[in-house]
Parts: C-alpha cells; sequence; structure tokens
C-alpha cells in the first residue's frame, strides 16, 4: 500500500470536494456526528488539532473555534495542547479529534482540559484503535508507528517526539482508555459518559485523511452496508476489527 501526500492539509482540505465516492465524507461524518449530541446553540467549543479543518463541515456550535499546533488559514488561533491558552472554566466543549495519538504528552493535555473546561463541560475524543489489523497495516505502511512501551499516564517522558507535531504513537488512546478504571484514578476530575469501538472497512477504505492512500470509490447507500457489516465483526472481534474508539468525559 502506498501512502502519499502525508501530513499535507492544505492539500486534504482542497480536495476535499473533489474526492471520488463518498467515502472520506461518510467516514468523517461518523466520527464528528456523535460529538453534535454534547454541543448546542450556546456551546463555546475549542478543537485541538484540527488539521485540515473538517468539523466545521459536521458540527454546530455557538461558536466553534479550530485550532492547531501550525498556523494555516482556516485556524483561528496557534495553540499547544499541553499548554492551553485559555483561563480555567472558561471552555464548554474541547475537541480532540485523531490527535492524542500525535501528542508528546497525552496526560499533559488532559490535565489543561480538565482545567479550561466549566464543570458540566465535556471534552470529545475521536481516535485511532490500535488492534490488530491496525498493528499490521501500520507495519506494511509505515504511515505512522506504535509502541506499547510508551507510558501515555507521565508527563515527564515524551510518547512522541516534542518538536515534530506529526509524529506518532498510535497505541497511545489504547493505553490511556483500554483500563478506565486506570484512567479515573489517574484523571479523577472527569467522568467517562460515553466510550465505543468502529469502523473496520469504512476507516481502511476512505482514501486517507491527511494523506493519500489507494481506495475503492463507493456512494453512500454502499458505505451504509459496509458500515453495518463493520459494527458486526467489530461486535465479535473489537481487538482484530475496531481501528477507531471515541470516548466521551465529562468534567466534575
Amino acid at each position: 500500500m502506498i501512502v502519499k501526500h502525508t501530513g499535507d492539509v492544505a492539500l486534504a482540505r482542497a480536495e476535499f470536494d473533489r474526492r471520488r465516492g463518498a467515502n472520506l465524507r461518510y467516514a468523517l461524518r461518523k466520527r464528528f456526528s456523535w460529538m453534535q449530541r454534547y454541543l448546542g446553540a450556546e456551546t463555546y467549543a475549542v478543537e485541538v488539532g484540527c488539521g485540515a479543518g473538517f468539523s466545521e463541515r459536521f458540527l454546530r456550535a455557538g461558536r466553534l473555534e479550530l485550532t492547531d499546533a501550525e498556523p494555516r488559514p482556516w485556524v483561528a488561533r496557534v495553540v499547544d495542547a499541553h499548554d492551553l491558552p485559555y483561563a480555567d472554566r472558561s471552555v464548554d466543549a474541547v475537541i480532540a479529534n485523531n490527535v492524542v495519538h500525535h501528542l508528546a504528552y497525552p496526560a499533559r493535555f488532559l490535565d489543561e482540559a480538565a482545567r479550561v473546561l466549566r464543570p458540566g463541560g465535556h471534552l470529545l475524543v475521536q481516535e485511532c484503535n490500535c488492534g490488530k489489523t491496525t498493528e499490521w497495516a501500520l507495519r506494511l505502511t509505515g504511515h505512522e508507528g506504535f509502541d506499547w512501551s510508551a507510558d501515555a499516564f507521565d508527563t515527564s517522558r515524551p510518547c512522541n517526539d516534542p518538536k515534530d507535531p506529526w509524529s506518532a504513537n498510535c497505541a497511545i488512546p489504547n493505553l490511556l482508555f483500554d483500563d478506565l478504571d486506570r484512567f479515573r484514578a489517574r484523571f479523577p476530575a472527569f467522568e467517562v459518559v460515553e466510550s465505543g469501538l468502529s469502523e473496520f472497512f469504512v476507516h481502511f477504505n476512505t482514501g486517507g485523511v491527511s494523506a493519500r492512500t489507494p481506495y475503492l470509490p463507493l456512494p453512500e447507500a454502499a458505505l451504509r452496508v459496509v458500515d453495518a457489516i463493520d459494527g458486526v465483526l467489530v461486535a465479535v472481534a473489537p481487538r482484530l476489527f475496531a481501528s477507531q474508539r471515541r470516548i466521551a468525559l465529562r468534567r466534575r
């Protein structure tokens, strides 16, 4: 499998509406749509690591502020996710879509999210899930890496290259969220209100989000069938098939 244009978010944004098939639009809608129930007309939501800024196509809030580590025309503010430039208890929702596995210090980000969220606010995380098939795909393509020996709860030892915002350790979401009892003990400010696994064929047949991979273009109706098949596969063997996860955390 050939991966091209890795990290070229400007190209991804420019070509989004010209992509063949409904594949990427379907996957992104699936990854963002569940977040909408935590957003409202008065919600002040901040997305960290917005990449190509696709969230604004799928989410509605009173104010949705796109931020990233790199300046882009659609980025409202350049921020470091480990040191958020917001006052304590000033944000209603923090959104992190497939960004946590890129962070050098994910625990610092979680501490910062807890600080800036108002009580009752939500941290909405969509992430990769490093199942066996994902491991095989990563070994085959070299697109991103995974390191199960990293300590995602340690705020002093990096899990990724701190100088490279595209450095990736796809094991981080599993290390953080597979053991929710450990997560709750480390981050008592958060209550887990939703957690789930999803996507197999939908994930591997997107054609890439901020990269380009070969894919079979499909219409919306066919993707709904594929998604239903994914649901069965993930339910039967999540460790093998699940390639994405979602988790909603409520600030106590």
